[in-house]
């Protein structure tokens, strides 16, 4: 892949997977192998991938996943009737 590539892949899992086109709520090393075939007709080994990441200096950690319809209000108001023991 060309650098100009890399930096689009970078820049890919930075933005997080798009769950209605990418059928992913996060982006696992199989699914990004997955995309960059798709995006850019190049097909890795997914071990390549983690490579990349690690080179791009991204981490294989990931946040927890959320809802997308999750409720802000219903949760805040869950934590204030909370009682603390």
């Amino acid at each position: 892949m060309t650098e100009t590539q890399k930096a689009e892949l970078k820049q890919i899992v930075i933005d997080g997977p798009d769950p209605k086109t990418s059928r992913v709520v996060r982006w696992r090393c199989v699914d990004l192998r997955d995309e960059v075939e798709r995006r850019f007709g190049v097909r890795v080994n997914e071990r390549t991938i983690g490579k990349w990441l690690r080179k791009l200096r991204l981490t294989r950690l990931q946040p927890r996943p959320f809802h997308p319809k999750k409720d802000a209000a219903a949760e805040e108001a869950f934590k204030k009737t909370l009682v603390a023991a």
